[in-house]
């Protein structure tokens, strides 16, 4: 959309038209996906609505704000981020530049979590989420099961943004910390929790040039990449894990694709182990239990 085209009578077919070449061009994998979800998003209308209105004349007001949203993605910033909005576990979050954007993969962590919540008396649901981001952990279990739930996280600016969703998604029975790991802890908070479970920076350092400029260049690196191999977050939580956990309680962590095997090297000995893996085959959770002393 340059001025060479500016006379042009647009409309959003010929807006897709113009855009999947363009952000086919700027290395997009999904460009007609994203041009289409853009289209949408400036419009004020679902998806599959662009297509029931692939002739409407567009305006000046519009245009802009369409140019703006493919100038921005052709910079290859996340189309989370140009939207403002990610979906998970069936619930609408609202992301912003800073904080991590959640992950499909992710929810194998809430549905291992519920699934021993279920089992639990309400009384006894006392959950902590490390690392909260988003808050789309915390706040996907608590709207799931009646549950009190305590999300931690260093960065103020995740913080803000898991309050804004927890209200916006009217979830009840949150509180909100900000610290590092369990330190961010009030002395009128439990001191033991039935569940905790987090999902950490596990990215290795040096992987970092590897990915996709979209992780790489606007999510947090802080909520990303870890020292020593990826381990570095696993051994802080590691740490208090014995002291905080409630006897009979479980721990509940994600891993990367790759991580199972070092990450249960933290572990061995004094906990009971449990590997879930996703519709791959993969594992991604990790679930541990203190073992009972004979």
């Amino acid at each position: 959309m340059d001025a060479k085209t500016s006379e042009v009578a647009w409309t959003p077919l010929k807006i897709l038209q113009w855009a999947v070449p363009f952000l086919t061009q700027k290395g997009i994998e999904s460009p007609r996906l994203d041009a289409e979800i853009l289209v949408a998003h400036a419009l004020g209308i679902k998806r599959l609505q662009v297509y029931l209105q692939y002739d409407r004349p567009l305006d000046k007001e519009e245009l802009a704000l369409m140019r703006g949203f493919f100038q921005r993605r052709a910079q290859r910033e996340p189309i989370q981020y140009i939207t403002g909005t990610r979906e998970f576990y069936r619930l609408s979050f609202s992301v912003a530049p800073g904080v991590l954007i959640p992950r499909p993969e992710t929810e194998l962590l809430v549905e291992k979590a519920l699934e021993y919540l279920k089992t639990l008396p309400e009384e006894q649901r006392l959950v902590l989420d490390l690392g909260t981001g988003s808050g789309c952990i915390a706040i996907s279990i608590a709207k799931s099961l009646s549950s009190r739930v305590w999300g931690v996280d260093l960065s103020e600016m995740a913080l803000n943004r898991a309050k804004t969703n927890g209200e916006k998604l009217e979830a009840s029975e949150l509180t909100w910390r900000q610290g590092s790991w369990f330190e961010a802890l009030k002395p009128d908070d439990p001191k033991q929790f039935q569940v905790i479970l987090s999902n950490p920076p596990y990215i290795p350092m040096e992987e970092k040039e590897n990915l996709a400029p979209e992780v790489r260049d606007f999510e947090p690196s802080e909520a990303l990449f870890a020292e020593n191999d990826g381990l570095k977050a696993y051994e802080e939580i590691a740490k208090g894990l014995k002291t905080h956990l409630l006897p009979g309680g479980k721990v509940f962590l994600e891993l990367e694709a790759k991580g199972y095997d070092k990450v249960r090297g933290l572990f061995d000995g004094e906990w009971d182990l449990k590997g879930h893996s996703d519709l791959q085959g993969i594992i991604r959770v990790l679930e541990l239990s203190l073992k009972q002393k004979n």
